[in-house]
This record gives structure tokens, sequence and C-alpha cells, in this order.
């Protein structure tokens, strides 16, 4: 009876340190996947923005002052996803579960819900990672990616500079 009964306590052991083992790698396989899905959207608004032209103005010609002729940050009456210039994704802000935002190739990614929200700036070249009020020839933008799903929070960032040649 005695052995009997150590056996069933030993083979319970066992059972619980299987599931948990189980449980635990489910758990890091979903982090896992969060984080990936993360990246590659933050990765997918750095290149669209990297795809946009550098400033309103530098949208259809050349400008060569940079304090007169670039405009100010931020969407020029367009809204996403219909940018046409770098600094309009400064305080873009939305869910993946959005369904407002029309045509939108993040929308409907159902695996988790995803929070991007996006800062563009003028920096200083002396001091990229602080966004600066003086206009340069250098934009930054940061790509924050946050789920309530994931304990991560995904960063991203890029300069785009633009260059005048006369």
């Amino acid at each position: 009876m005695l052995l009997t009964l150590s056996a069933l306590v030993l083979l319970s052991l066992v059972v619980l340190r299987v599931t948990n083992g189980f449980l635990n790698t489910n758990n890091i396989l979903m982090e896992t996947k969060f984080g990936v899905l993360s990246v590659s959207l933050a990765t997918s608004i750095l290149e669209e923005a990297m795809g946009k032209a550098f400033d309103e103005k530098t949208a259809y010609e050349g400008v060569a002052e940079v304090t007169s002729d670039l405009s100010t940050i931020g969407p020029d009456g367009e809204t996403y996803p219909n940018f046409d210039d770098f600094d309009d994704f400064n305080n873009l802000s939305f869910s993946t579960y959005d369904t407002t935002i029309s045509n939108s190739h993040f929308a409907k990614m159902y695996s988790a819900e995803y929070i991007v929200l996006c800062k563009v700036g003028y920096i200083n070249t002396d001091n990229p990672d602080q966004f600066t009020s003086t206009k340069t020839w250098h934009k930054k933008i940061s790509v924050r990616v946050t789920t309530p799903s994931s304990t991560d929070t995904v960063e991203m960032s890029t300069v785009y500079s633009y260059f005048y040649y006369r």
C-alpha cells in the first residue's frame, strides 16, 4: 500500500513537472510571436515613412534654405494611409483593431491588438537622440509598438536626411 501511494505521488510530480514545462514553452513561444510581429509592424511603418518625400516642399521640387523652405512637422491635411511626406507620420497613433482607418494594411491583425505610436521631429546632428525646435536637414522618426498580450515594447527609429545638389 505504501509503495502504491509513493508511486502515485511520484507519477503526479512527474506529470506536474512535464505540464509546467509545456506551459513555460508555450508562454515563450507566444512572447516570441508577439515580439516578431511587433518588430515587423515597426519596420513596416519605418519603411513606409522612408519611402515618402523628406518634406511637403520637397515632394515635387528641391529646396535650398532649411529655415524658410521646409514646412512644419505634421500632416498637411492628409490622413493615414494617404501621407505624402515623412513628417506626416508625426503623432500617428492607431490600433490594429481600429477599423476606422480606411485601406490600412495593418487593420485586422487578429493574432493580437497592437498599438502604434509615431513621433517625428527635426534633429541636430550633434545629438540625434533629441528632437530640436529648429529646422534642420535631418528628421528622425521613432515608432513604438505595444500590445496588451505581451510585456515587451518595441521601439525603433531611423534618421532621414535631405541633401540638395545644385
